[in-house]
């Protein structure tokens, strides 16, 4: 068998796998053929245990992931990646080494790349769309022009009012956007003007990191946070906007500090 082979067949029992396990439907009346939700059970390893791949030299089994990587560039053919590093902890040890960080790869491939420098000299095209009757955003990643599809899905977002401010808690899950799911990963709170806004995280951004005291931390999923480490919220940045002679927002006169300068590029 030539090694070509070896990959496609490889890539088969992947698109097999991920088509039964990955694939999530849109609510609310939209729907996204490549919307993949990543969640923590792993993919059943039953079935690669009688296949060939159980046995693999790890230096073949390195090249032939690397080689998936490379080939598997774009959404929604990339989702073999993903499936790859939930097989088991030897293969994802080896994807976690081959897959780049946006910043340098300029892809989007598992959910920690959301929180993580994007690529300085490109630009990754995503768009939102809105739900009027719930309050709900919805973050894609822009598809080729020629697709019919609406992209791949990233975030969700919903509209919480307060008497001060206002807040979007930010979930992984479209079908699930609130504080108590595994899925819940940080929030954003503008003022009462909408001029000035705060990033907070669900997980400290680095060691020694502080929740904020207007917020309790709060026992949620297991499979989110280690027990040694609260969910809170966790400021990592902050953007306000001055006001222009006109008396509305300039992007020119934004402001950004904080902790994640990375959040900017």
């Amino acid at each position: 068998m030539s090694f070509k082979s070896i990959i496609q067949e490889m890539k088969g029992e992947f698109g097999s796998i991920s088509r039964r396990g990955f694939d999530v439907k849109f609510g609310y009346g939209m729907r996204s053929r490549s919307h993949r939700v990543v969640q923590d059970s792993s993919v059943p390893v039953d079935v690669f245990k009688q296949s060939c791949w159980a046995n693999m030299p790890p230096e073949l089994l390195r090249d032939v992931l690397m080689r998936i990587e490379a080939s598997e560039s774009t959404w929604p053919p990339r989702k073999n990646v993903v499936v790859c590093a939930g097989v088991c902890r030897n293969w994802r040890e080896i994807m976690k080494e081959i897959v780049k960080t946006p910043e340098i790869s300029c892809k989007l491939t598992f959910p920690i790349s959301l929180k993580q420098p994007g690529p300085r000299d490109s630009l990754l095209q995503c768009y939102i769309k809105r739900n009027r009757s719930n309050q709900t955003y919805y973050l894609y990643l822009g598809l080729n022009q020629a697709s019919n599809d609406d992209g791949k899905f990233l975030l969700a977002a919903r509209k919480c009012r307060r008497p001060t401010c206002t807040d979007y808690i930010i979930s992984l899950n479209c079908n699930d956007v609130s504080k108590g799911s595994s899925t819940y990963i940080g929030k954003l709170r503008s003022n009462f003007l909408g001029t000035k806004f705060t990033v907070y995280d669900a997980q400290p951004p680095n060691a020694g990191t502080k929740v904020t005291k207007s917020c309790s931390t709060r026992l949620i999923n297991m499979k989110q946070v280690s027990p040694r480490v609260p969910a809170g919220n966790y400021p990592v940045a902050h953007i306000s906007y001055e006001l222009n002679v006109l008396g509305s927002r300039s992007k020119e006169n934004a402001l950004h500090h904080g902790c994640h300068p990375s959040l900017f590029y």
